[in-house]
């Protein structure tokens, strides 16, 4: 009888589904990078200052890479970019001013010829999304949509446990749906009263800023200095029970919920996962009960919060869950 031998490729693949990859996440001040397994991070992660200019983020890519490569054997890379992107292609197609020139590069093409490795590109909000995903073992599920609440708001939609990019590859924008029509605040993206110009830490202190006008310091230790006023203020002024800061919050957590409101709608999702720096001051009692009391009972009744527990890490392991996951369906 006899022996059955693998071919060449047949053994590659099979070493690629067990080596780990690396995972980059970009962003405007700072590249993250670790190598990744399944069963997370490996050894200590990178992190350097974002060079200025696409050719030199490209360089700083390679050296990450090639640093990583010298005590790791590694399947593929993946990396996780602000921006629009063309997941077929690898090509950031439309970028934030955060990053100038980097849309239009076609990153997977240079990549993969600089390090002869797997190469793949996704927006850095839906590599979070499928991190968070990945991590509560809630690939399973119908709906699942990643929000994260910072400076702006990102976000990201798993359908049936698959990333949902659109018909132009810009789907996840959940930070940009309009939650006023009285052209109040104007948002980053350039449009007025986006859902990031009022629930992100941004939106926060725009909110704090108009109710403060007309207090007066005794009234709040808050109105003293209202141009040099940060979150971080508001949320330590609430601690000591300050009443203006805590009603600054409220609205900021009935924002918050706005947004959500209108993604639940949509989407009749099964799960919300909420991360970055602001999930950890968000009241989740508060904001279930508020989404359940503004939404059909079909939809609210069943819909969960969760909150991130991957923190910063998100983006550089979704990043490399998905080249990881792409090797093995290939395999």
């Amino acid at each position: 009888m006899s022996k059955s031998v693998l071919g060449n490729t047949d053994l590659d693949r099979m070493l690629k589904t067990k080596m780990p990859a690396i995972g980059i996440d970009l962003g405007g001040t700072k590249i993250m990078a670790a190598v990744i397994n399944s069963e997370g991070i490996i050894g200590e992660p990178i992190k350097i200052p974002t060079p200025a200019g696409p050719e030199n983020i490209i360089n700083a890519f390679v050296e990450i890479i090639d640093k990583f490569k010298k005590e790791h054997l590694v399947a593929g890379v993946g990396i996780a970019t602000p921006g629009i992107v063309n997941g077929n292609t690898g090509t950031v197609i439309g970028a934030t001013n955060n990053i100038p020139g980097w849309a239009g590069t076609p990153v997977k093409k240079i990549m993969e010829s600089k390090t002869l490795l797997p190469v793949h590109i996704e927006n850095d909000a839906n590599a979070a999304a499928y991190a968070e995903a990945h991590s509560k073992r809630l690939k399973n599920k119908t709906c699942v949509v990643a929000l994260t609440i910072g400076t702006g708001i990102g976000g990201g939609i798993l359908i049936n446990g698959q990333l949902f990019h659109g018909a132009n590859h810009g789907a996840g924008h959940c930070g940009h749906i309009r939650i006023s029509f009285d052209n109040k605040r104007m948002c980053t993206c350039g449009l007025f009263d986006c859902y990031e110009a009022y629930a992100s830490g941004t939106g926060l202190l725009a909110t704090a800023k108009e109710m403060l006008t007309g207090v007066s310091a005794k009234q709040s230790p808050l109105a003293q200095d209202i141009k040099a006023l940060k979150n971080a203020d508001i949320f330590a002024a609430a601690k000591n029970d300050d009443l203006v800061a805590k009603k600054i919050i409220n609205e900021w957590h009935r924002h918050l919920v706005m947004g959500m409101i209108s993604i639940a709608h949509v989407l009749d999702p099964d799960c919300f996962v909420l991360s970055g720096g602001l999930c950890t001051f968000i009241d989740y009692e508060l904001i279930s009960e508020m989404l359940i009391d503004n939404t059909i009972p079909a939809i609210g009744d069943n819909l969960k919060i969760y909150k991130s527990e991957l923190g910063n890490h998100a983006g550089i392991i979704g990043a490399a869950q998905l080249i990881l996951d792409k090797l093995a369906k290939a395999s």
